[in-house]
Formats: structure tokens, C-alpha cells, sequence
């Protein structure tokens, strides 16, 4: 009951959203109507969906509605989406806030591991049984370890909502089983994790930016390739991917960062507000998202072109068993204090 009454409420207030913002923080402060005092100032925050209605578009959203209403105004948040600042470019928008160019920013684990490798300890095949395991990792002792990685490299960590759980897809055949990936082409972001884990069984993968994978998938250039239901569903790849396998092989979070310098430049007042309010839209967000999600999967289970898969426990077993060396190898090089800090046996 309290998801659902927060998921009404998180919804009555995206409705409510309006833009406004500019690019520097100033020293002058403002009253608001509970007598509290925050600074005067205005966040600029980038992420990487492209609309409105991606994952981390909607926390950001949240965060904005939250902060501008509670502080009386006094603070504003110009959200820059598809990560424009930066030409598109997602690694150069995590830059953009490791050097100050914007306060705070959203971006997936595969993308700021880029600053520190330990930090794709989180991906692991299976580290999570469901959402609510994941959220409470990182808003726990996983959140701690992201919290002092990102310090030693001058960012703020804010908290994380859901990427989400992934799914396999196939223009092929239904994936049902290690056998049914061999020879397959997968696409992947990049990184030896993914190629150890799609050539465990069989498969070959392919890295590939995002930009090119739907035109990839219809020349059949690739084959298959995994992610979330709402980041398949709002590229459209649905369309060129009849096959769709629910395996949550992986999870993925949206990290919520602030540049360091800037954040502790605040007084603590505005810090302490800052710190509620991302938190607040991280967990209301990923409340709409696990929502959004099934229903995602329902639609096309029910759209008469896709064919949607669940694997059983007994099949993730031998998902499990077939990529179990790559899982032990990574488990390892990521270290103890990362696995430890996720649950994870090294």
C-alpha cells in the first residue's frame, strides 16, 4: 500500500513539472515559509535519457519538483537530458562533473566504472534477487563503497535509482538456454566483463555504441543484445527483436553524483536538502519504474509480434553454472571490500 500511495503521488507530481534554471551558485541566502534557510542558488544537472519518460529523466525530474518547492524557490534545476552538454557523448558528461561544469549528474554503473573498474562489481550476473534488493544495497553498505570511490575521485554520491533488470534479446530464436546463444552475435557496450559472460556460452560479442545498434539489428549486422525493458521499449528495438528472454542476468543503476568542490562549498542546510530530496526522488522514481516495467512486458506479451520468455529458477541455474568461471574471475579483480560491500561471495 505505502508504494502505491507514493507511485500516486510521484505521478501527480511529474505532471506538475516546469523548467527553469541557470548555471551558477551564489552565496546569498532565502527564507522559506518553515523559517529555514538555504542558499540562493541554481543546479545544473545532466543525464543521459532522452526524454522525459527514461529512467533517469524521471529522477532527475523528481529531484527538480522536490527541491525547488521545498527550499520556497530558492533554489532552481535546469535538467539537461540526452546528455546534450556533452555532444551525446556519456563519458564526456561524467567528465563534465568530475571538473565542475555542471553540479550534479545521473549516469549507469557501465559508464562511471569508467573512472574506477570496482565499481562494476554491482553487475555481476546475479548479485540481485529483485528491485527492492538492489535499492536497498545502494542506499546501504553498497552505497557506502560507491560513495568512497567516487570521493577519491572528487564526486559527491547522492544515491542511485534503477536502470533495471536486463533482458535477452534475439532476432534468432527464443534464449532459453546457454545452447541457444551459441554462435549468436551480442551486442555489448564494451568491457572484458560482457565479452567474458556472452562467450561463456557461445555466443559472440560485438561492442557497439548505442547510436548504432537498432540499424545494426535490422541490417543483421548483430543479432541479439541485452538491457532493460524501458530502455528496449523506448529505442523501439521491440520491433526488430522478436524474441525477448526475461533472464535479469544483470541489474544496472543510474548513479547520482555531485561535483565534490562544489557540494561541500554549500552550508550544510542546503547540503542536507540537496541530500533529502535526491533521495527521495530515487526512491519515488523507482517506484514508477518497477511499475513501468511488467507493464512493458505485458504489452508485449499481448502485442502479437513479440515473443516474450520468463526463465524459471531451474533455468537461471544453468545460466548460472555456464558462466560461473567468468563470474569467480571478476568477482575476484573487483576485490573483497567491493564484493563484501554487495552481498558477494569473492
Amino acid at each position: 500500500m505505502k508504494k502505491i500511495l507514493a507511485l500516486c503521488l510521484a505521478l501527480c507530481m511529474l505532471f506538475a513539472l516546469c523548467a527553469c534554471g541557470s548555471t551558477s551558485a551564489s552565496d546569498s541566502s532565502a527564507q522559506t515559509g518553515d523559517g529555514s534557510q538555504y542558499q540562493r542558488l541554481s543546479i545544473d544537472m545532466s543525464c543521459n535519457g532522452q526524454s522525459d519518460t527514461a529512467n533517469d529523466c524521471i529522477g532527475a525530474n523528481l529531484f527538480k519538483k522536490y527541491i525547488e518547492e521545498q527550499s520556497g524557490g530558492a533554489i532552481t534545476v535546469t535538467v539537461y537530458n540526452n546528455d546534450q552538454l556533452a555532444g551525446g557523448d556519456m563519458t564526456k558528461g561524467l567528465e563534465l562533473v568530475m571538473d565542475g561544469t555542471v553540479q550534479m549528474d545521473i549516469h549507469s554503473t557501465s559508464i562511471i566504472s569508467r573512472i574506477d573498474n570496482r565499481l562494476m562489481v554491482s553487475c555481476l550476473p546475479w548479485t540481485f534477487a529483485d528491485y527492492q534488493s538492489a535499492e536497498d544495497a545502494f542506499f546501504g553498505q553498497g552505497g557506502e563503497f560507491v560513495s568512497s570511490v567516487l570521493a577519491e575521485h572528487g564526486l559527491t554520491y547522492l544515491g542511485a535509482l534503477h536502470n533495471g533488470f536486463k533482458c535477452m534479446t534475439s532476432s534468432k530464436t527464443l534464449i532459453k538456454s546457454p545452447a541457444d546463444l551459441v554462435g549468436q552475435k551480442i551486442r555489448t557496450p564494451g568491457g572484458d566483463l560482457w565479452n567474458g559472460f556472452w562467450s561463456a556460452m557461445g555466443a559472440s560479442p560485438q561492442a557497439m555504441s548505442w547510436a548504432e545498434v537498432y540499424t545494426a539489428m535490422q541490417q543483421g549486422t548483430i543479432d541479439g543484445h541485452d538491457n532493460s525493458p524501458s530502455t528496449i521499449n523506448s529505442a523501439n528495438v521491440q520491433e526488430v527483436q522478436k524474441y525477448i528472454t526475461v533472464s535479469n542476468h544483470t541489474y544496472e543503476a543510474f548513479t547520482w553524483s555531485a561535483n565534490t568542490s562544489w557540494f561541500e562549498g554549500l552550508d550544510a542546510n542546503t547540503q542536507e536538502l540537496i541530500r533529502s530530496c535526491a533521495k527521495q526522488a530515487c526512491l519515488d522514481a523507482n517506484n514508477l519504474i518497477e511499475v513501468s516495467m511488467e507493464e512493458i512486458l505485458t504489452t508485449w506479451e499481448n502485442n502479437g509480434f513479440n515473443e516474450v520468455y520468463r526463465l524459471s529458477p531451474g533455468e537461471i541455474e544453468v545460466f548460472k553454472e555456464a558462466v560461473a568461471g567468468v563470474t569467480e574471475k571478476y568477482a575476484t579483480e573487483y576485490g573483497e571490500e567491493a564484493c563484501s560491500a554487495f552481498g558477494i561471495t569473492a
